[in-house]
């Protein structure tokens, strides 16, 4: 035990230095995390959509382009992609959806770009797209992209088992995109700085964020001594226990505020279900107030277990058919939260960035060990529950 301690306090002092040349350079300043860009979907569009486009501003023209189709590999199923007469759409409407991003070229060929970096799949949402690619440009002339964090593949019940697409990543296939833009860019030096922004911004989103140097000097340490190297493996292999202690923590924190006398919620159920998350699953807290028909739930969870939402859905509604009172539920929320979630089975979901956007489980930690009355789990709740109470049953 020892041994592990001492490693992780070589590891400790290696992190602090890379904290102190980061403060010391300027480091931590990104353009892209104070626009807000985060993980929101349709801004990683419209900014991966400028870089692709002939006609955008970087001036480069189809360069970008092309090295984009270069990284999809022999994979990609369209051919011969004309990259100088392309045309680069983003949100672009379809019957029963829109295109984060198609790319269009003069002969009738196709990128079709799906962006998911934490929302959902829509139900048959892929199959979908492929029936309309299928119908308007013939079955070899478009391809399919399905860009998440991690190069994740779609659920069944959006893609099917008949779909044919491709999974690139933020992780890897688009920061090694944008590494060969920044090459190109070099006689450009403010696009370029531009891209180096963002890629160093993609690669916090991705927990890849720590300086070059500073891992191989870690990998280094690790490999200088076989019982460190031991010990390493051992660390990795009870990090995901730790995050699940820690959300634990977070469920037990979450029912005291709840339940708290200045809240007044019951506690009524703790759900637990596999999604499309492999070995990990979502947790459900549910909670409610006398004479209330319907429930008020805390989801937590999902890939990496740092998402959480909260709000009421329709599954555990008694009036799910009354669609004026959901219309009235729903009509109360307008613009409560600007990061309100869209989702066909809520009612009303609101996504807590506050927990996402805490940058590391020290952090959130850290949130848990706040006062009630500082906490963002109360506040946020409180904040809710009120306008709940004044609009929808005019306490």
């Amino acid at each position: 035990m020892d041994k592990i301690q001492n490693l992780l306090q070589q590891i400790g002092v290696i992190r602090k230095k890379n904290i102190e040349i980061l403060d010391a350079t300027g480091g931590r300043f990104n353009i892209f995390e104070v626009y807000g860009v985060k993980h929101y979907e349709n801004k990683h569009s419209a900014i991966i959509a400028e870089f692709l486009n002939p006609q955008g501003s970087h001036g480069l023209k189809h360069k970008f382009l092309e090295h984009f189709i270069g990284v999809l590999g022999e994979d990609c199923k369209v051919k011969d992609f004309n990259c100088e007469k392309a045309r680069v759409s983003t949100e672009y409407s379809i019957d029963g959806g829109r295109f984060d991003i198609l790319i269009e070229d003069n002969q009738n060929k196709a990128i079709i770009i799906e962006n998911k970096i934490f929302a959902g799949d829509q139900r048959e949402q892929l199959q979908k797209y492929d029936s309309h690619a299928k119908r308007k440009y013939g079955d070899k002339n478009y391809q399919l992209l399905y860009l998440t964090l991690y190069g994740n593949k779609a659920s069944e019940q959006s893609a099917g088992d008949s779909v044919y697409y491709l999974t690139p990543s933020y992780e890897e296939t688009i920061i090694n995109w944008l590494e060969r833009c920044v090459s190109i860019a070099v006689r450009f030096p403010m696009v370029r700085e531009t891209i180096n922004q963002y890629i160093n911004h993609l690669k916090k989103l991705t927990n890849q964020d720590m300086d070059t140097r500073n891992k191989e000097e870690i990998v280094d340490i690790i490999l200088s001594n076989l019982e460190f190297l031991d010990n390493a493996e051992y660390i990795h292999g009870v990090w995901g226990d730790c995050k699940k202690e820690i959300i634990k923590k977070l469920a037990f924190k979450i029912k005291e505020i709840c339940c708290s006398n200045e809240l007044g919620l019951h506690f009524a159920d703790e759900v637990h279900k596999f999604e499309d998350f492999g070995a990990d699953k979502i947790t459900y807290l549910c909670f409610k107030k006398d004479g209330w028909d319907f429930y008020f739930i805390f989801e937590l969870g999902g890939q990496d277990k740092d998402s959480m939402l909260f709000g009421i859905p329709k599954a555990w509604c008694k009036f799910l058919e009354d669609k004026e009172k959901i219309a009235e539920m729903r009509k109360i929320f307008n613009n409560f939260e600007s990061n309100e979630f869209k989702a066909d089975n809520w009612i009303y979901c609101l996504r807590l960035d506050e927990w996402k956007n805490a940058s590391s489980w020290t952090n959130r930690l850290k949130m848990l060990n706040e006062k009630t009355e500082e906490s963002f789990i109360y506040k946020r709740t409180k904040a809710f529950l009120d306008v709940l109470d004044k609009q929808f049953f005019n306490q």
